[in-house]
This record gives structure tokens, sequence and C-alpha cells, in this order.
């Protein structure tokens, strides 16, 4: 069996660095879980984790404190495994500003943020090589530690595709916008999906190119990777698989459930608010919730979605 992870380069480990890899692995191979490598800044310790990873064969996460150390080292192990799946994970955003109420003047502040697409595009890039490889190395920030949404749903709403696939224009059309993404004919972009005539092109949230998926009737003719701008085909393709252009994703059935718990949630909060006598609150807290919901049932997706993630995942209070 042909190892997956496989380092490209003209070093090789020395000085104290043989010695050092062989416990690490010795150690991993034997159960133990808290290991500690030590060493002045330019020993080589990247370089040892990367042999440590070639030697033991399993995907990686790799944790930094902060977004610069984990830019760092990205790009040493994208360097280091050229040939395998290595990614960055990291907080997408550039600006954040928390909600917040001031009750002596009763101002409350709404959640407002900027997100930057490159680096969503990063992390969406992230989940697709984890489901999709097994010779994958995540490069994260400790944002890494926060909750995105369901994994598997994510996965089990994605459309697979192939020449010859029966499939109305239509369907197609339907599936990649309940996976968040925006029908626009004129502004190709991340997360859009593109149709003229019989041709379906779809920007891939995770890709740095896209996918034309041409139609005879209801048969798909060809899939082709191709460049977003010029639209010069890359590559034929006999398969593809499009997955959600947004990491929080919501099935049908869960969703229906989803929406119920939220309402009753909602209702009893009402209900304490106007014992408490916060008329103003009770107002602000339903009007904002039905709202969401109704961008849900909608859209499938609301600004702030996250907040909604226990009933989403259906877990229990607390």
């Amino acid at each position: 069996m042909s190892k997956k992870f496989k380092i490209e380069s003209e070093f090789t480990a020395r000085g104290d660095q043989p010695q050092a890899i062989k416990n690490l692995v010795k150690n991993i191979k034997n159960g133990k879980c808290f290991q500690t490598l030590l060493g002045a800044t330019g020993t080589g310790k990247t370089f040892s984790i990367a042999n440590l990873i070639q030697e033991v064969q399993k995907p990686t996460l790799v944790m930094a404190p902060n977004k610069t150390l984990a830019a760092q080292l990205y790009n040493e192990l994208k360097e280091l495994f050229p040939h395998n799946a290595v990614h960055y994970f990291v907080s997408y955003y550039d600006y954040y500003q928390p909600e917040a109420y001031m009750p002596i003047t009763g101002l409350y502040i709404e959640k407002d943020f900027s997100v930057n697409e490159e680096i969503e595009k990063l992390r969406l890039a992230s989940t697709h090589a984890i489901k999709t490889r097994e010779d994958v190395i995540i490069v994260a920030s400790v944002s890494c530690i926060y909750g995105i949404g369901n994994p598997d749903e994510w996965v089990a709403v994605s459309l697979n595709l192939e020449v010859g696939q029966s499939i109305k224009r239509s369907d197609i059309i339907k599936s990649v916008i309940k996976m968040n993404y925006e029908r626009k004919n004129i502004e190709f972009k991340r997360g859009v999906v593109r149709v003229k005539g019989d041709i379906v092109d779809i920007f891939p949230a995770y890709l740095d190119t896209a996918i034309r998926i041409s139609l005879f009737g209801e048969e798909i003719e060809s899939i082709q990777e191709i460049h977003p701008l010029s639209n010069q085909v890359l590559k034929e393709l006999p398969n593809c698989r499009i997955f959600p252009a947004t990491h929080f994703i919501i099935p049908e059935e869960n969703k229906i459930k989803a929406l119920e718990s939220i309402k009753v949630e909602l209702k009893k909060q009402i209900t304490f608010f106007k014992n408490e006598k916060k008329y103003a609150e009770a107002q602000r807290i339903e009007r904002r919730v039905k709202f969401d919901l109704e961008m849900m049932r909608e859209m499938g997706y609301c600004k702030g979605i996250e907040n909604y993630s226990r009933h989403l995942d259906g877990r229990p209070p607390g």
C-alpha cells in the first residue's frame, strides 16, 4: 500500500530530530495522548512534525494560537506536502461587533460583522477536503473549537451529478439553491449558479474553478471544470459532487422540527419578558425571531443562524 502522506524536500532530519521523531511516532502508536516537542525557534519543529505525519499516516489537525502563526505553519506544511490536501481554517471575520443591550437607555445594538470571502472559501475547502479525502492536514487557529453546523448534514444535502444521468435542469437549480447558492446571470462569483439555456454553471464556494453542466433535454451531456472568468474549459469530468455554499445548512426534515422547537422557546421567552413587565424586550425578540423563522422557512438560512444551533442539531437545552 502506497503512503498517502509524502514529504517533498531536499532536507533530511538531522541532529536530535531523528530521535525525537522516532519517540513521537512510538508513543503515538502506543496510544499515548499527550507529548511535548521542545525546541527553540528555528530548530526545525515543523519539519519534525511533518516527518511525524508522514510516519503515522493519519489525517492531522494542527492548532495554532493565532492567525499569524497558523498562516506560517500552513505555508510551511503546504510546501512540504505539495501532493496532499493541506488547508487553512481560521476565523473569517474582518470585523465583529457582538450584540449588546444597555438597560439604562434601553438601547439594543444588533450584532454586526464583516466576513472575509477568501477565508470563508478556505474554511469550506477544509470541510470539503475532510469529507472527500484521507490525506488531509488542517492548520487552524482556536476558532476550530466553535461549532459550524452538522458536517453529516452538510454532506447529506450535497448533489451528485454524472454524465448520462437523467435529471431536469430545474431540479439541479432547485437543489443548489437549497444549498444556499444564489442564482445570478451577471455577477458570477463563489456561491452562485448561472443558467443559460441548457447550460448550468455552478461556482462552488470552496473552489477556485467552476463546474459547467451541459444538458441535452433531461440528460447530462457533459460535465466540465471551467475558468470562472474566461469560461475556458480546464478539464472534462465524468462526474462531480456539489457541496453547500455555507456550513450552516438545514435538511428539510430537520428544518420543520427546528422551526417548531424555536417557536416553543420563543413563546416561553415572550411570556417570561411580559411577566417581568419588559414589554419592549418581548416585542423586540418576537419581531427578530419571527423574521429569522420566515427567512429559514423560505431560504433555508438567516443572518445569525448559529444562534439557533441547538434547535438545528436537535440538542436539549443546556
